[in-house]
């Protein structure tokens, strides 16, 4: 009888995964072709290129705020320095390269239908306010995120300087000999 349960178990597993891979065959990856023209229904290419305008204007904003914690006197050349340093740091982002190098991993975790689907709630009323509207969530939460970092990132650089300079003092001094 127990033979009979286990033979049945496995039996059952073995269907289970067997009608998995049958529904993976029924369900094939996109092409690129069709991932790159959903991307561009999805407005992928702009809102990459928003993300990383909006993430230049933090890394200026956290360059300036960096730099004045340094040299509290700076200079306006000085900031100026910083800010040209800062804007050229996200200027030539290979936004092309980024979106073929996501085409396969779209193409690994989404199926045809999942794409048509996914494009069926961008066409709906409620997908079009979500795609109005998303630029400028994305803008605010930058905003938002870069102050909660800039800050962040002023508490844990008084933190390392803090160790440095303890772990500094900890160090023996070497003798004139």
């Amino acid at each position: 009888m127990r033979r009979f349960v286990v033979s049945v178990i496995c039996l059952c597993a073995v269907s289970v995964i067997g009608l998995a891979q049958i529904k993976d065959a029924a369900d094939p990856a996109p092409s690129k072709e069709e991932v790159v023209k959903f991307m561009d229904v999805l407005h992928i290419k702009p809102q990459l290129i928003q993300y990383f305008g909006g993430v230049a204007k933090q890394a200026k904003l956290g360059a300036q705020e960096g730099f004045k914690q340094k040299v509290p006197n700076a200079t306006p050349a000085q900031l100026a320095e910083v800010d040209k340093f800062a804007e050229g740091l996200f200027k030539d982002m290979p936004i092309d390269e980024m979106i073929d190098a996501m085409v396969p991993i779209y193409q690994k975790h989404l199926t045809k239908e999942d794409l048509y689907a996914i494009l069926s709630f961008y066409s709906s009323p409620v997908g079009q306010k979500l795609q109005r509207e998303q630029p400028a969530m994305m803008q605010e939460t930058m905003q938002v995120g870069g102050e909660i970092g800039r800050r962040r990132v002023g508490i844990m650089m008084q933190q390392m300087d803090d160790f440095v300079m303890k772990l500094a003092e900890q160090q023996p001094k070497s003798s004139k000999q």
